[in-house]
């Protein structure tokens, strides 16, 4: 009885084993897959006018441009890849104009804050061929930092859209982030955005007040 006992102990035993095995070979498989997001394009031709526009904007060095932040932002105007090149836009200063490698850095930073919402946002957006406003099915508000920067979500910087548009115009701003999701940039929107003072006194009240 006591053999039997055994066998049916060792028998269970091998069974776990083997389990456990087969377990760990399913997850070593799983974590060597790469989770892909279906983004609007890195191109530089493309993302290079919009990352110009948001490290202006949104990248100094008190704010994303900080490696603290889940969001972070790479150019002259704040933090740099080369920790030898001062936060400047200006040779005279040890700076330069922001690299095509900083572009990319604030690609990846963006796109992979929400990589699920970023997929579906731009499924909807990329029909839309740079249209703005843009058609129903696109929907950028879904994502947060476009609920931040129109104010719809607390903001430190408050808010710096305003979507009811500027000067009898839609705000550059907008539009550059909008057509970006699009995968078509308004190269001359980005270029405006640019216009626009870093840092409003007072920074316009967002959805935190209410």
């Amino acid at each position: 009885m006591r053999v039997g006992r055994l066998g049916i102990a060792l028998a269970a035993a091998s069974a776990a084993a083997a389990c456990a095995f087969a377990w760990l070979g399913a997850c070593s498989g799983v974590q060597q897959q790469r989770v892909g997001i279906d983004a609007p394009p890195s191109d530089d031709a493309v993302f290079g006018p919009v990352a110009d526009m948001l490290v202006h904007r949104c990248g100094s060095l008190d704010c994303h441009g900080q490696p603290g932040r889940n969001l972070r932002m790479w150019g002259c105007d704040g933090m740099r890849l080369d920790p030898n090149e001062a936060p400047s836009c200006r040779k005279q200063q040890g700076g330069g104009p922001t690299t095509v490698a900083e572009h990319y850095a604030t690609y990846r930073s963006l796109v992979g804050l929400e990589p699920n919402v970023m997929t579906a946002v731009y499924d909807g957006c990329k029909t839309s061929g740079g249209a703005y406003p843009p058609s129903p099915s696109c929907h950028p508000e879904l994502l947060t930092f476009v609920q931040k920067a129109r104010g719809i979500e607390a903001h430190k910087g408050g808010q710096l859209i305003d979507v009811s548009g500027v000067d009898g115009g839609p705000d550059p701003q907008d539009v550059c982030i909008v057509t970006w999701l699009e995968g078509a940039t308004d190269k001359q929107a980005c270029s405006e955005a640019l216009l626009i003072p870093s840092f409003p006194v007072p920074p316009t009240p967002d959805a935190s007040v209410e």
